[in-house]
């Protein structure tokens, strides 16, 4: 009988260990798809933690320095070192050095996986459903990012990221597409009145 029972329990020590779910190999075959993309397009609905409206958007990368950022307010688009902010109910257009954006972002945190994160566990549900969580490479930088797989599939279908400040904002990708090929037009800034182009890509530059 004792010699069951320490069976058992060794059993049972066993299904604990396989149970709890190494993230390395996941987090590998992302970074892996992503760095041998040419171009990326998502098309999502975001909401913030604090509730309030679903916010639709689309973004597009192009390797090596294009960005496209879209939704119902404004577009964002970067061109190698400059971008360009279209302010849609203004009318406005801004043109500037393209800026740093912050890691906890969608348009650093997928390309730049290994130089900015790494990966600390990996939740799976009964479903089979996988939550992959994300922390950055910086000790003294808070905030994370979660990355959410349905089952079965190695293609993200959520993403959420948690500020330093602490509130999250959590993207549902409705549609991925690899190696689009966007209408180049989408790069091109938007015609406004003269008026209304505010251009700061001489800033600190002394013109």
């Amino acid at each position: 009988m004792k010699h069951n029972v320490l069976i058992l329990g060794l059993l049972l020590l066993g299904l604990r260990a396989t149970a709890a779910t190494d993230p390395q190999p996941l987090y590998a075959s992302l970074e892996r798809r992503l760095q041998a993309l040419k171009s990326l397009e998502i098309q999502y609905q975001a909401e913030g933690s604090a509730g309030g409206n679903v916010v639709q958007g689309r973004m597009i990368w192009i390797k090596p320095d294009r960005y496209y950022h879209d939704t119902p307010e404004w577009t964002v688009c970067q061109n190698g070192a400059e971008q360009w902010r279209y302010l849609k109910d203004q009318e406005t257009l801004i043109l500037e050095a393209a800026a740093a954006q912050s890691e906890f972002s969608p348009q650093n945190v997928l390309f730049d996986l290994k130089k900015n994160f790494h990966a600390v566990s990996l939740d799976e549900s009964g479903e089979g459903r996988r939550v992959l969580k994300l922390e950055s490479e910086k000790p003294d930088v808070a905030g994370g990012v979660s990355i959410e797989f349905p089952a079965r599939a190695n293609v993200p279908d959520a993403m959420a990221f948690s500020q330093p400040d602490g509130s999250v904002v959590r993207y549902n990708v409705t549609q991925w597409e690899e190696n689009v090929k966007p209408d180049p037009a989408l790069f091109t800034p938007p015609g406004v009145p003269p008026e209304n182009i505010i251009d700061f890509r001489g800033a600190g530059k002394g013109k």
